[in-house]
């Protein structure tokens, strides 16, 4: 009996986790998707297409793809399947403000963090230019953060750390003149937490020389200058953009039931797509942030998006039956200095929030391998400070 084809649709967390969890000797495992990072595996046979997913016929079972390279021009073909499963993700949502997909850095995946480490080298090499005056080297390391989410708050403590542990030692002479700023339309950041963890936060922030703009209004974005309601216009040398999601373009041309807010696709608790009628479209599955169960609230989250992908993987493995229930994980940020806070824990701040934080971070590698490689890479960042010049 031949193999049927598995045909994922992304490699996000819930992507990622489907293709490395279900079993390539009895599917076709291919992903299809435009990030960067192949997922192929020397251990597994998984297929990578690098290519985007325009759109699905669901009565021939085809994704219409397009190359993920634009010098291929607008070059289009098919790929057939057997079993689909949507997990594109989101997009960042850029709430419209003119000039910021122009001019923002984003933080979704491997190839945007090495952005945003290239970015950060080059402003601190501008602000040593000796010709520069005080004013050009404040304004050209300026580092402002647009979302006081976990994600906003998470990369602003980690670009504190690198600047205030590593750089001030590299750049001695910019040493009090890298501004750090998070904006956020919000009235507090970490809405997600209870008044009293996000006001540590905070203070944890404000006790860094971190500064706050909440009920910040973003209307334009310029390559070096943001203009805001409240404060007119403020230069910036990196501008990275947190803010929220929005549907990928392919989820908005597919025949499914949608929800009217994130995620949009509408699944049963089986994960099976929903059709217009509310009826599940056969052989048709979508997991992660680009989905959600009908009835059903749950966060756009990895965690949500890894627990879905090993579901199933566990139904097409082995038939399993029963509906799909999450397991609800702590939520823990980082505040940057040893700090941080934890959902539903008041007592937990400071020292022992930052190690369970660090330790949450370990959930995240999908072998042994990886697991010890990031402890080793934690010792020697311990050890030597992050390695940002050539040694």
């Amino acid at each position: 009996m031949a193999r049927q084809t598995v045909a994922i649709i992304g490699s996000g967390w819930a992507g990622y986790t489907l293709a490395h969890s279900i079993d390539d000797k009895k599917f076709n495992v291919v992903v299809i998707s435009p990030a960067e990072e192949s997922v192929r595996h020397k251990r597994r046979t998984v297929r990578f297409t690098q290519a985007r997913v325009d759109d699905i016929n669901f009565e021939s079972k085809v994704c219409v793809c397009s190359p993920a390279f634009p010098e291929l021009g607008s070059r289009s073909f098919d790929i057939a399947y057997d079993v689909v499963v949507m997990a594109p993700g989101c997009e960042t949502n850029t709430l419209n403000a003119p000039g910021v997909a122009e001019h923002r850095l984003f933080v979704r995946n491997v190839a945007n963090a090495m952005a945003v480490r290239k970015r950060l080298l080059e402003i601190m090499e501008i602000a040593s230019l000796p010709f520069m005056s005080d004013e050009e080297q404040r304004n050209i390391l300026h580092i402002i953060v647009v979302g006081g989410g976990p994600t906003g708050v998470e990369v602003t403590a980690e670009i504190y750390d690198l600047v205030r542990n590593d750089f001030v030692h590299l750049y001695p002479a910019l040493a009090g003149k890298i501004p750090v700023a998070i904006h956020d339309v919000a009235t507090q950041i970490l809405s997600v937490f209870d008044a009293k963890l996000a006001e540590h936060a905070l203070s944890s922030f404000r006790h860094h020389d971190v500064e706050m703009k909440t009920g910040s209004h973003i209307t334009k974005v310029d390559s070096d200058t943001v203009y805001t309601k409240e404060d007119g216009e403020i230069k910036y040398g990196m501008l990275i953009w947190a803010a929220g999601n929005k549907e990928v373009p392919l989820v908005n041309r597919l025949n499914l039931s949608k929800s009217a807010r994130l995620p949009p696709i509408l699944t049963d608790f089986y994960l099976r797509a929903l059709g217009p009628d509310g009826t599940p479209v056969s052989d048709a599955y979508a997991i992660g942030d680009a989905a959600d169960t009908n009835g059903s609230e749950f966060p756009t989250t990895p965690e949500v998006g890894c627990q879905k992908g090993e579901y199933l993987a566990k139904i097409l493995n082995t038939g399993h039956k029963a509906p799909f229930t999450y397991k609800q994980k702590t939520l823990i940020a980082y505040t940057g200095q040893h700090d941080g806070v934890i959902a539903g824990r008041s007592d937990w701040t400071g020292p022992a929030a930052w190690m369970a934080w660090r330790s949450k971070n370990l959930t995240w590698a999908r072998s042994w391998r990886n697991k010890i490689l990031i402890v080793i890479g934690w010792g020697l960042d311990y050890a030597f400070g992050q390695e940002i010049a050539r040694v």
